[in-house]
C-alpha cells in the first residue's frame, strides 16, 4: 500500500519539516540554532523541578512520629552570643539550602540535556539521506527562525533544484544580526537573498499563490492554499507570517495540512473562501507552532483532524493553543517537545503512524 513519511525535525525554536516524495524529495524551512524558546525553557523548568514539599503533610508527619523522632523547638538564643555571631561570620545556612542548590543543578542538568537532543537538520539529512539532493525547497515565509542554517545547507553541497518563495521587500536588520544582538547568522539571510534573485535555474525560484497549479506539485499531490495574492509586495514592514505558505498533500484517500506560520486572520480568509467547507484532514500541523495567533476555531473543527502536530512545545503560557487543538483533534495533540523529531508515516488508506526520535511506533490512528 502507497505512503508518504513526513518527518518533523525537534530543532528547538524554529521549524524544519522534511517530505519524502520519492522523485521530488522535499524541505520545508529549516533551523539549526538548536535554541529553546523562552516559553519552552521555562515549560521545562518547571517540569524538572520537583515539586516543593506540602508544609501542611509535613507537620502531620511530624506530630504522628515517635517523641524522639519530632522536631524539637529550638533553645531560646542567648542575646548576648547573637550580638556576638552577627559581629563575626554570617550564621549558617538553613538545612534546606544545600537540598534547594542540588535540585536547581540537577534542574539545568536535565534543561541542557533537552537542548543537547535537539536536532540539527542539516546532520539529519546527511545521516538519513546520503547524497539525496533537495528537488523542492520551501521557504514558507521570511523569518530567521525558518531559515538558519541554509547558508551551512548550500556549504555542504546539498543542492537545491527549485526554490519556492514568496513576494515581499522584507528587510532585516543587518547589524543585529551581525554584531549577534539576536540569535541568528547574517550569513543565513545573504544565502536566502542570492537563492531568491536568482534568474536562472540554479535554483528555479517560484514565487506561488492559492489555486496555482503544475505538473510537478500537483502530481505530487500538493494544493496551495496560501498566500492568496501579493498584496503585501511593496510593503516592508508586512508581518511575514501573513505570508506563510499552507499546503494541503494528498496521498490517496489521506490528507495532510501544513498550516506554515499563517495567522489567525489568514484562517479566516481561507474559511471565508472555502464557505466553510473543509476536506476531512487526518494529519495536521498546527500554525506558528501551536500559538493562538495561528488558530482559527472554525477553521480546525471543520477541518476535524485525527492527529495534531506542533513543533517547538506545548507552550503553558496566554499565548498557547494546544489545549484548543486537543479539543478538536480525535487521537490528540503531539510536540516534538515530548516526542524529539517525529516520522509520520501517511498510507493512502488515510491512517497515519506517528514515530519518536528513537523510531518507536507511539500511534496509530485506526486504533
Amino acid at each position: 500500500m502507497m505512503s508518504l513519511n513526513i518527518h518533523f525535525l525537534d530543532v528547538g525554536h524554529g521549524d524544519c519539516t522534511i517530505v519524502d516524495f520519492p522523485e521530488h524529495f522535499t524541505v520545508i524551512d529549516i533551523n539549526n540554532c538548536r535554541t529553546l524558546a523562552k516559553e519552552s525553557e521555562s515549560e521545562l523548568k518547571n517540569k524538572f523541578k520537583p515539586p516543593a514539599p506540602n508544609p501542611f503533610l509535613a507537620g502531620l508527619s511530624a506530630l504522628g512520629s515517635p517523641a524522639s523522632q519530632r522536631p524539637s523547638l529550638p533553645p531560646t538564643p542567648n542575646p548576648l552570643l547573637a550580638g556576638l555571631s552577627a559581629l563575626g561570620s554570617p550564621p549558617p545556612p538553613s538545612p534546606n539550602y544545600f537540598r534547594i542548590l542540588a535540585e536547581q543543578a540537577e534542574s539545568e542538568r536535565k534543561l541542557q540535556e533537552a537542548k543537547d537532543k535537539l536536532t540539527n537538520p542539516i546532520d539529519y539529512l546527511k545521516a538519513r539521506f546520503p547524497g539525496r539532493s533537495i528537488f523542492r525547497y520551501i521557504q514558507s515565509h521570511p523569518d530567521m527562525d525558518h531559515m538558519a542554517g541554509i547558508h551551512r545547507l548550500l556549504e555542504e553541497g546539498i543542492g537545491i533544484a527549485n526554490f519556492w518563495d514568496t513576494h515581499h521587500c522584507i528587510e532585516k536588520d543587518l547589524d543585529a544580526l551581525r554584531t549577534g544582538q539576536v540569535n541568528h547568522d547574517i550569513q543565513d539571510w545573504h544565502t536566502y537573498l542570492t537563492l531568491r534573485r536568482s534568474t536562472g535555474t540554479n535554483p528555479t525560484v517560484l514565487r506561488l499563490k492559492a489555486g496555482d497549479t503544475n505538473n510537478f506539485w500537483t502530481t505530487d499531490g500538493i494544493e496551495i492554499w496560501a498566500p492568496f495574492d501579493h498584496k503585501y509586495y511593496n510593503d516592508p514592514n508586512s508581518d511575514p507570517n501573513a505570508l506563510s505558505y499552507v499546503l494541503l498533500i494528498r496521498v490517496g484517500a489521506c490528507n495532510i495540512l501544513l498550516g506554515g506560520d499563517a495567522t489567525e486572520a489568514t484562517w479566516k480568509e481561507i474559511y471565508e473562501r472555502r464557505k466553510g467547507q473543509f476536506p476531512k484532514i487526518h494529519l495536521l500541523k498546527a500554525s506558528h507552532h501551536g500559538r493562538k495567533s495561528g488558530y482559527h476555531m472554525e477553521s480546525v473543527k471543520a477541518m476535524n483532524p485525527d492527529v495534531t502536530i506542533l513543533s517547538v512545545g506545548e507552550l503553558k503560557s496566554k499565548d498557547d493553543a494546544s489545549g484548543s487543538y486537543e479539543r478538536f483533534s480525535n487521537k490528540g495533540c503531539h510536540s516534538t517537545l515530548d516526542h524529539g523529531d517525529i516520522r509520520a508515516t501517511c498510507w493512502e488508506d488515510s491512517e497515519v503512524w506517528l514515530y519518536d526520535r528513537d523510531d518507536n511506533l507511539f500511534l496509530q490512528s485506526f486504533k
